[in-house]
């Protein structure tokens, strides 16, 4: 095989990779479960609005939405992914917000990185994570996230003294914050150092 054909060759395969990851987040932002376990799941009904064939996320049930959406970044058991070197691109674990989850303002601040999609360098302990997420405000409703962080603080979590469940009105509230980094980078400063 000559030089132009292993590169042809190898450049296909590149390509066939590329579209495959491709593929496959398309498909976990459209309803594939992004993890497997014992327990059976739930297909979200695909139904659409308007002409443009968005499918609209049904889930309700916080553990559902979590290992749906979640878990391809944050891992099933929400201990994240990467952060091991300066050019990881990573995801921070969930794991470890007991304290923050117990305040109305750690509450506020997880429903607002929800909504808004944080992005850039994020420091938990001696490691940063550099990961890009999406904005699920537009995609879930109000009731989903409240039950996605109640999982994350009750399951993930061991629930702190004064741990009160966030409410919907809450991430109401949240939403009507402003939508920009700098505000969300504010909100997580005024918490305690993870």
């Amino acid at each position: 095989m000559d030089r132009m054909a292993r590169l042809k060759a190898r450049s296909k395969r590149r390509v066939a990779r590329w579209t495959t990851s491709l593929a496959t987040a398309a498909a976990l932002m459209l309803g594939a479960p992004a993890v497997a376990d014992d327990a059976p799941v739930r297909k979200p009904p695909l139904s659409t609005t308007r002409k443009t064939n968005r499918v609209i996320y049904r889930p309700t049930e916080g553990r559902q939405i979590y290992r749906d959406r979640c878990a391809v970044c944050h891992r099933a058991d929400g201990s994240g992914r990467g952060g091991d070197d300066a050019d990881s691109n990573g995801f921070p674990p969930l794991t470890g917000l007991s304290a923050w989850l117990a305040t109305a303002e750690g509450q506020q601040y997880v429903a607002h990185a929800i909504i808004y999609g944080p992005y850039g360098a994020v420091e938990v302990g001696d490691k940063l994570y550099y990961g890009l997420m999406p904005r699920f405000g537009p995609r879930f409703t109000n009731l989903q996230i409240a039950e996605v962080i109640r999982y994350i603080a009750e399951v993930l979590n061991k629930p702190a003294p004064g741990y009160r469940p966030i409410t919907v009105e809450q991430v109401e509230a949240a939403r009507h914050l402003p939508d920009d980094m700098a505000a969300l980078e504010q909100e997580r400063i005024a918490l305690p150092p993870r």
